[in-house]
Order: C-alpha cells, then sequence, then structure tokens
C-alpha cells in the first residue's frame, strides 16, 4: 500500500492533532487545487490532502514540482485563520520554520535551514518548497481560507536527477539512512499545529526563531522582482514583521522584497 498507515490517519484524525479529515491519492494533478476545490465546497479547518504523484504539482514563482512515486511527502492542508488578512503574510514563513523543526530529529540540527521565504536547505541542497494559497477574507462573504502546499523529497538515493535538479536533496541522503515519510508526516503535523496555534494569538512571535534558522540573513543576495521591478543585489538584513526580506544596496539603501526570487551569491572562488 502506498498510502498513509490506516493506524497514523486515525491517530491524526481522532487524536489532538489539527487535521479532521485525511483524503489519499495514488496520482492528482495538484494536492493544492484538490484542497482549494474542497475549502470552496465548504471543508472544515483540518483537511488534508495526501498524494503519491502530482502530475501537474506547483511550486512558487508558478514553476512545477515533480517527485517520483515513493520517494515524497505531497501534500497540502486547509486552514482557516482567525486572523487579519494583512496579517497571513507571515504564515508561509511559519510553515517553513515548522518543516524545519521537524525534520531536525531526522537528519540532525546543523544541517537543516531555511533559504527565504520558506524553502528548505538540508547541506545547502534544497529538500522541501512551500507554496501556501489563500482565497476568500477580506470583504468577501466566505471566511479567509489558506491552502498550505508541502512537497519534501524524504528518500531520493535512488533518484536521477534532470539538470533542473542537481541542487536537490533529500532527507534520507542527510540522514544516511532510509526514512519512513508517515513519521515524517506526523512530526510535521504536529509542529505545525503548535506553531499555528501560537501564530494565531501572536502572529510575529514567531520570527525571532525563523531568524536563527534562515540562512538568507546576511548574505549577499540577488532578488528578481520582475515584473514589479528591476533586480536588485545587496545584503539580506533582516526580517520585517510582515515576513518581507530587508536587504541594504550597496549604496546603503534599505528595500523590502515581499515577493520573487532570491539567490544567494557566493564568493567568486579566489
Amino acid at each position: 500500500m502506498n498510502g498513509p498507515p490506516p493506524g497514523l490517519v486515525a491517530a491524526l484524525v481522532d487524536g489532538p492533532s489539527i487535521v479532521r479529515a485525511v483524503e489519499w491519492h495514488d496520482a492528482i494533478e495538484s494536492t493544492n487545487a484538490r484542497a482549494a476545490e474542497l475549502a470552496g465546497q465548504g471543508a472544515d479547518e483540518g483537511q488534508l490532502v495526501l498524494s503519491d504523484v502530482q502530475t501537474a504539482g506547483r511550486g512558487r514563482q508558478g514553476r512545477g514540482w515533480v517527485a517520483p512515486p515513493g520517494t515524497s511527502l505531497m501534500l497540502s492542508l486547509l486552514l482557516r485563520p482567525r486572523v487579519a488578512v494583512d496579517r497571513v503574510s507571515t504564515l508561509p514563513l511559519l510553515v517553513g520554520l515548522a518543516m524545519a523543526e521537524a525534520v531536525e530529529p531526522f537528519v540532525g540540527r546543523s544541517c537543516v535551514m531555511l533559504k527565504w521565504p520558506n524553502d528548505l536547505l538540508v547541506h545547502g541542497g534544497k529538500a522541501a518548497g512551500v507554496l501556501v494559497e489563500g482565497q476568500g477574507g477580506a470583504q468577501d462573504a466566505e471566511p479567509l481560507a489558506a491552502v498550505v502546499g508541502v512537497g519534501l523529497n524524504v528518500d531520493w538515493r535512488a533518484v536521477d536527477r534532470p539538470p533542473e535538479l542537481a541542487g536537490a536533496s533529500s532527507l534520507a541522503e542527510a540522514a544516511g539512512t532510509p526514512i519512513d515519510r508517515w513519521r515524517v508526516l506526523a512530526a510535521f503535523i504536529g509542529v505545525l499545529g503548535n506553531r499555528y496555534a501560537a501564530w494565531q494569538d501572536a502572529p510575529t512571535a514567531f520570527l525571532s526563531a525563523y531568524e536563527g534558522r534562515c540562512a538568507t540573513l546576511n548574505e549577499r543576495v540577488r532578488a528578481e522582482r520582475a515584473p514589479q521591478g528591476p533586480a536588485l543585489e545587496g545584503r539580506a538584513a533582516g526580517i520585517a514583521a510582515d515576513g518581507a526580506l530587508e536587504i541594504i544596496d550597496d549604496t546603503g539603501v534599505l528595500h523590502i522584497v515581499r515577493a520573487g526570487d532570491v539567490h544567494h551569491i557566493r564568493p567568486a572562488p579566489a
């Protein structure tokens, strides 16, 4: 069986976790699209959609997200935050932090970091990405819904990477041993549930912990902001209260980057 063990599903749904229902697919176009569909049908917070394979999975900036069968966690969780709409911008960072904290026991604290806003780095290679998509809220009749999508590479030891995935990593490669993806799922749901509950009362309180995990801070970076503006280079100086990245350019001017691709600029070899 490719799906989660029935005992785990029962523990998640019937226990104290944030999950209230689990839907499993051997293959699906996109778990985020399915969770958004369920949100539109009035599904409660805690609806979890899992799939072994995504045929049209999406990452940030409209990129595809692909993983071979049996190697990864591909999931989307429906949340209905009870916070002001303008505070939801920190949720993607919160999810990234929860992922980092959840995988630490499997691979060790020293090798787990985050690239702003929420790429999980394991020994410097990207092992997970997060895509949070919202709907409703503001003036809409429906309450705010946030679909939290996660693609986590659990065991890619036997996966041949195409050139575009040459920098991808996985938990099993970092640990040097097989890792059960369902144990990782249980850990992630537990950590996220605790972080999410605290976040709703204090949406910025977690940022100090996030900053301690953020490999982007104090690095020289290039932010690709098109179509919002030209690329920007400078030093990543901090995280704003709304989760934006603060960059100081070479003239000393502070810029606030809320969206776009941020690349770490490595020094040229001596």
